[in-house]
């Protein structure tokens, strides 16, 4: 079945009849029904059968549909980019991030980026950080962001800014009143945390064992923006990127890090595919929004803890 074929298939599914389908295309009946007929020799099946003097779909077209119904989405979504492309218009730039990169980095990064391009369209997803490079790799994305470093034949990464690591805690908390928070800080306090196989659980265990001690802790989580979720419950306190300052969680103050830990922001592309001009541009806005947080993250660090 070739496209057109697929097309007149569509609508005769959907408009119920032969004479509903060739108005809806602006075609005549006998051009739609051998339309059908050639699609019939070609796949080999009946996809109408006549029932006192009306044709109705076959069992094997009903199961059809609903592929048709995505691929002529898909085909309509393919001729709107074209028609964009061909006269300059919108476009769309799609973008895959891990965790807060995804929650608080790019919303501020897409703010700034659609300031200056009003009429682009924005594809975001949240995954894990492997699942994001595998979408850049397929093609699915223009390009990744994550906080944990991701290594795959055909992924080019480039090391961005890398924001600290800082400690939240309830309003009110004893840690809060600390110019800084070292793990012998933490020992007192239920500790809600990374695993020790994830990147930033690593690195925290390298930062406890220096101090001499071991990381203890009472929930692990895989993603900041849950362990402050228990934070903001009472669950205890937790070492999480600084990008959750922006997520907009009340009644949680943070204070700095210390040994400072960072963690590069790395973005992912296809090996042999430079980005497009608007991908580019976007990931331009990205590192903009990364260079205002950290001189930010250096001021607020200095002054009374809040998020």
């Amino acid at each position: 079945m070739n496209a057109r074929q697929l097309e007149i298939f569509h609508a005769v599914m959907r408009s119920g009849t032969v004479t509903g389908a060739a108005s809806f295309l602006g075609i005549s009946q006998p051009a739609v029904s051998k339309a059908m007929q050639l699609a019939e020799r070609r796949l080999g099946f009946k996809l109408l059968r006549p029932i006192k003097g009306r044709l109705y779909p076959t069992p094997e077209a009903e199961r059809l549909l609903p592929d048709a119904d995505r691929i002529i989405r898909d085909l309509a979504a393919f001729q709107r980019l074209t028609g964009e492309v061909r006269t300059g218009g919108a476009g769309l730039v799609r973008v895959a991030a891990s965790s807060t990169c995804a929650t608080a980095l790019l919303p501020m990064a897409a703010a700034r980026f659609r300031r200056s391009h009003p009429a682009v369209r924005l594809s975001s997803h949240l995954l894990p950080a492997r699942n994001v490079a595998e979408a850049v790799i397929a093609g699915e994305v223009d390009f990744g962001l994550a906080l944990s470093p991701v290594q795959l034949p055909g992924l080019a990464v480039r090391s961005l800014s890398a924001p600290e690591m800082i400690c939240i805690a309830p309003l009110g908390h004893p840690l809060l009143a600390l110019p800084a928070v070292t793990p012998a800080d933490l020992v007192p306090y239920p500790l809600i945390s990374f695993g020790s196989e994830t990147y930033f659980g690593i690195m925290l265990d390298q930062a406890f064992e220096a101090a001499g001690l071991k990381r203890d802790t009472v929930l692990q989580v895989t993603m900041s923006v849950v362990a402050a979720g228990h934070v903001l419950q009472g669950g205890g306190v937790a070492v999480v990127d600084s990008f959750i300052r922006h997520i907009g969680l009340a009644g949680l103050g943070w204070r700095p890090f210390r040994p400072v830990l960072r963690l590069p922001v790395t973005l992912m592309t296809q090996v042999h595919h430079p980005q497009s001009r608007l991908a580019a541009a976007f990931t331009e806005a990205v590192e903009q929004v990364l260079d205002t947080d950290g001189r930010e993250l250096a001021d607020a660090a200095q002054q009374a803890p809040g998020m």
